[in-house]
């Protein structure tokens, strides 16, 4: 494992952890919670949340039989999928035992890790976009009707799970989030993004658009906004992960992101 993958494993980890604790806090009937697991983590955020799986366990010390077990009730518990994440360094003996269990890889789930050295800033921002940090209750607000645009989430349940986890971010010291805003109008917002600042990474996420401002330059308006955030923050590097395959991996690539590590999703079928 390199340097930056081990440091972007564990921010992720503890990002997630922090997250599911602050979810717990900010809206306790999604029933988050985390549960340590062969030096990694069972992370659950919840039913209609993004993140429900198994994050950098069994690398070193590999999964057992009796850890899925415990995965496999903890998950049905929580009414989820049981799922582990694998990586290129997780241990031979965990794919053994996921075999054995009955996991299943799905190759379209895969997850690319990419990185980029803060040092290594220049993105072209269009003038034409205004970005901005989120300072009040109103901001926030507004940030969660731009992401809901952004993702066309439509229906209650995907919209309160999508203000929950905004609300739930927005109360953790780390986490920082950015509006971006039509330059001719600096009341309409145009897109939206995190920055979670640990350990000296910098790991983008909730990044969108709104369909109607999409191709304008507001995805390296918001990149170059959090790459300048990043450096004052004091951090060295920056990363971000996105579908394998996805226009967001083609446009992290575009702006010079390097893909670190594939994350393979193992799931067992009929679990959640």
């Amino acid at each position: 494992m390199t340097t930056s993958e081990h440091r972007l494993v564990e921010a992720r980890v503890r990002n997630a952890v922090a997250q599911a604790e602050a979810l717990a806090t900010v809206a306790p009937e999604f029933g988050s919670t985390s549960h340590l697991v062969a030096e990694g983590s069972l992370v659950l955020w919840g039913p209609d949340l993004y993140l429900n799986r198994t994050m950098a366990a069994g690398l070193q010390v590999p999964l057992t039989a009796s850890d899925l077990d415990r995965i496999v009730q903890l998950c049905d518990a929580s009414a989820v999928p049981a799922s582990v994440e694998v990586t290129p360094t997780t241990h031979p003996q965990t794919l053994t035992a996921l075999a054995m269990k009955g996991f299943m890889h799905d190759p379209d789930s895969n997850i690319t890790a990419l990185v980029k050295p803060v040092i290594d800033h220049p993105i072209d921002a269009p003038s034409s976009v205004i970005v901005r940090e989120v300072a009040t209750a109103e901001d926030l607000a507004l940030w969660q009707q731009t992401s809901l645009a952004g993702w066309g989430h439509t229906t209650v349940r995907a919209q309160h799970a999508s203000n929950s986890f905004v609300a739930a971010v927005d109360s953790l010291d780390e986490e920082r989030l950015v509006l971006a805003f039509d330059g001719d109008d600096d009341q309409q917002p145009v897109g939206c993004a995190t920055t979670t600042f640990r350990d000296g990474v910098a790991i983008l996420g909730g990044m969108s658009t709104v369909p109607a401002h999409r191709r304008r330059g507001v995805h390296a308006a918001l990149l170059h906004h959090r790459f300048a955030a990043a450096a004052n923050y004091g951090c060295d590097l920056i990363a971000a992960t996105a579908a394998t395959g996805s226009v967001s991996e083609r446009n992290l690539r575009r702006h010079g992101f390097i893909p670190e590590f594939t994350i393979a999703i193992h799931t067992l079928p009929g679990t959640g």
